[in-house]
């Protein structure tokens, strides 16, 4: 049997007012962004509330720095709720639209019914997350001393807005990381053992779009980026369409933990054990849906080669853009690696369960390793 919903309606558009004038932008709203974004593309073309990270501290998301506005719009009347900026923002603003929310704990624990009382709109200011049409928050608990994901099925957006604009002056080591997530989100999807066709459809699509241009962008330089932003951005939104119907797999588990550990953001997590996972699955299993992706790799970056050759010729390219960098430079100790795979053993199974092959305490401590 399967399964596969796409909840938000999704729209596009080149311009920030164009959106405005559309969604008709009213003093009943709230807007949660950052201040950055309000100065450059929003200010003077809505009327409308604010609510600015900024004021509560930038970063990943916390549930310190989330109970604090949850506090602070408390008993507010509010008709609709716009998140425009990455997936901290993005992933914050689904839990605001909570009714009678007043802690992160009341929303991870369920210790309220999860139901929204308000209109949620969604709007990325990168091209990785996808978090604009999954229903998934990930905060760092800091009791747990963790990341932790939480679906919460009421929390799909209304609707999902993508806007050219918006990331027209995006630095380079975001669109990097970002976009590196989406590829990401889009190969341990594909190979997941929850997968399904629907999925693979937008898995596969994400895939070509981000690595037939990364391609360009390793000739050519990354200031070419711009040429490509709708399209990095779309490919983004459809690894989201996948995220939204499963979930990732081992490379999150373990990113997680050490991204929360270190104070590294997700994206950057994510690349830092992405070969060292997909290494690890072509050692144990070079079949099926791997021989599948090898496929797709070698289409979109025009190489004829086996399993190996792909995943070779993907590590280069990553690096190319994103240059490598071990875990022991953010201060990893490797006396320390059993006990931060026994916490992503603890704390991450609702993605452990999705990997490709099943990997062993033994495995993950491997991988860890290999790319210490």
């Amino acid at each position: 049997m399967y399964h596969f919903q796409l909840v938000p309606s999704i729209y596009e558009f080149e311009k920030f007012h164009e959106f405005a004038e559309r969604f008709n932008i009213s003093p009943e709203d709230v807007i949660f962004t950052e201040k950055l974004f309000y100065e450059r593309y929003i200010k003077d073309k809505v009327q409308c509330r604010f609510i600015f990270l900024d004021d509560y501290g930038l970063g990943e998301p916390s549930d310190l720095v989330i109970d604090k506005i949850l506090k602070d719009i408390r008993g507010q009347e509010i008709k609709r709720i716009i998140g425009i900026g990455g997936g901290t923002i993005l992933d914050i603003t689904k839990l605001l639209c909570i009714k009678d929310a007043s802690s992160t704990e009341e929303i991870f624990e369920s210790k309220i019914p999860l139901v929204r009382d308000k209109e949620l709109i969604l709007i990325p200011t990168t091209c990785g997350t996808g978090s604009e049409v999954t229903c998934v928050s990930v905060v760092d608990i800091t009791k747990k001393k963790t990341k932790i994901g939480k679906r919460i099925d009421a929390n799909f957006a209304d609707s999902a807005v993508l806007i050219e604009e918006l990331l027209d002056s995006i630095p380079e080591n975001v669109f990097t990381y970002s976009s590196a997530d989406a590829l990401i989100h889009a190969m341990e999807i594909f190979v997941a053992r929850t997968g399904n066709p629907y999925n693979d459809v937008f898995c596969k699509e994400a895939i070509k779009i981000i690595l037939s241009n990364y391609r360009k962008l390793v000739k050519n330089g990354l200031e070419e980026r711009f040429k490509y932003i709708r399209e990095f951005l779309r490919a983004a939104t459809f690894a989201g369409i996948a995220l939204s119907n499963t979930t990732c797999g081992a490379v999150h588990a373990l990113s997680m933990h050490f991204g929360s550990v270190h104070n590294v953001p997700h994206g950057e997590s994510n690349v830092r054990f992405f070969m060292g996972v997909f290494k690890k699955y072509a050692e144990l299993a070079p079949e099926g849906k791997l021989l599948e992706l090898s496929r797709i790799i070698n289409e979109a970056l025009e190489i004829d080669t086996d399993l190996l050759g792909s995943f070779q010729a993907l590590e280069e390219i990553i690096n190319h853009l994103i240059p490598r960098k071990r875990l022991r430079e953010y201060g990893v100790k490797a006396e320390n690696i059993e006990h931060y795979v026994d916490k992503v053993i603890e704390t991450q199974q609702r993605l452990l369960v999705n990997n490709y092959v099943e990997l062993s305490r033994d495995d993950l401590i491997s991988i860890y390793r290999s790319v210490y």
